[in-house]
């Protein structure tokens, strides 16, 4: 037992998230609102997916599937990718498996993301690359204490910050689609372009979903800037201001012609100047 733990306990692409605000609405909203994020928080498991991918050992020709472990605790979730089977598999190029891991988390984190903003909430993280054991509901590490402390302490706006870890590595940040460089030189996971094209859930019309999720979140970054900016709540305003800036830049990187058939105006999102 102990020698299997051991050898679970590795080196991990490890994202810590959090949701902003959630401590003034866990003890102070109405119970529907209480209720959603409970649906919010229990529904993170079905995200989990399988990773799509096939890892190959050429040593002894077995194939399987590697997923991200994912746990949830209050308001923080975990998420973790362990890269010694991913190396060790069909992509041994640490840009490929890098290219891999960033893409699919974008897609976890995006839904996440999404998901939140309709009842109210945006998201901040940290994520690197480090020791950790995440397996039988545990959760224990170096990662995990590197990614929380970027997550609280230098991410501040609404964004997954990449810890020094990863932005050391070349293969990590260049060239990759999912990372881009703040104005401050930080390297975060652009989650901003594809967040409208993910919101609509499984199984749903896409374009009226997409719409139906515009109108919501709009209406949810309006009400945030209005209530903080008259309260003069000046750290929450700065976040929701920040968050708006980059979702409306997001979606004008999109192609306009697939705008178009969305019916979607990207003028429509507030963007706090």
């Amino acid at each position: 037992m102990a020698e299997s733990m051991e050898r679970s306990y590795e080196e991990q692409f490890t994202a810590f998230i959090d949701f902003l605000g959630f401590s003034e609405v866990s003890t102070g909203t109405d119970d529907t609102t209480r209720l959603k994020v409970l649906e919010l928080l229990v529904g993170l498991s079905a995200l989990r997916g399988e990773f799509d991918l096939q890892s190959t050992n050429e040593d002894n020709r077995k194939t399987s599937q590697i997923k991200p472990a994912v746990s949830t605790f209050s308001d923080h979730i975990v998420i973790s990718y362990p890269l010694r089977p991913i190396y060790a598999g069909i992509f041994p190029d640490e840009h490929i498996s890098a290219f891999l891991i960033l893409g699919h988390f974008n897609q976890l984190l995006t839904r996440i993301a999404a998901a939140a903003l309709r009842i109210g909430f945006l998201v901040r993280g940290g994520a690197t690359i480090g020791k950790l054991y995440h397996a039988r509901g545990v959760v224990f590490g170096e990662a995990l204490v590197d990614a929380f402390r970027i997550e609280s302490r230098t991410s501040i706006y609404p964004r997954v910050v990449l810890s020094s870890q990863i932005a050391s590595r070349p293969k990590w940040v260049e060239n990759q689609p999912e990372v881009v460089r703040d104005s401050d030189g930080l390297y975060h996971v652009d989650y901003f372009k594809m967040l409208l094209l993910r919101a609509a859930p499984p199984g749903s019309t896409h374009q009226t979903a997409v719409k139906a999720w515009l109108d919501d979140a709009v209406a949810v970054i309006r009400r945030n800037l209005a209530e903080h900016e008259r309260e003069g709540k000046l750290n929450e305003l700065a976040k929701w201001a920040w968050f708006a800036r980059e979702f409306r830049a997001g979606v004008e990187r999109l192609n306009p012609e697939l705008l178009k058939s969305l019916g979607v105006a990207p003028d429509s999102i507030p963007s706090y100047k």
